[in-house]
């Protein structure tokens, strides 16, 4: 297999554990290195301010209890294997569990890669609607 292979498959498996709502299945999988943010205005800090170590694992357990993404489908994987980054295209519909409001949505990540991990995971997603939806926000 080929690092480009192995990693496209490391990111297809993330994607399946997250969508069946496990979070420690997910962590194992990205490991204890990585970090997130979501790409964004501070307003929606934490979630736009990147974080690793504890303050990550609470983000990906807080993501995967708020956000069912069961139904969102994984639509292109881009591999660069020169730069060790994936760009993963997911589309589908998107379900607030506690509020129960659904909507359809499109996303990237970027993830970026060192000895075969994910270390650095940007998520580019309409962060208005997360942010109106999940009431971070409210807009008048």
């Amino acid at each position: 297999m080929t690092e480009k292979h192995d990693m496209k498959k490391l990111v297809e498996e993330i994607y399946a554990v997250r969508g069946r709502g496990d979070i420690e299945g997910t962590l194992a999988l990205i490991g204890d290195d990585c970090t997130f943010r979501m790409a964004g205005n501070t307003r929606l800090s934490p979630l736009s301010t990147e974080m690793g170590g504890q303050a990550f694992r609470q983000v990906i357990a807080q993501l995967i209890t708020v956000w069912d993404l069961s139904k969102v489908n994984t639509t292109g994987i881009y591999v660069d294997e020169d730069e060790h980054i994936v760009f993963a295209h997911r589309e589908g519909e998107v379900r607030h569990i506690p509020s129960g409001v659904s909507f359809y949505a499109e996303y990237v990540d970027k993830i970026h890669f060192r000895d075969g991990k994910p270390v650095k995971i940007v998520e580019f997603v309409d962060t208005l609607q997360v942010a109106e939806t999940s009431q971070i926000i409210q807009i008048a």
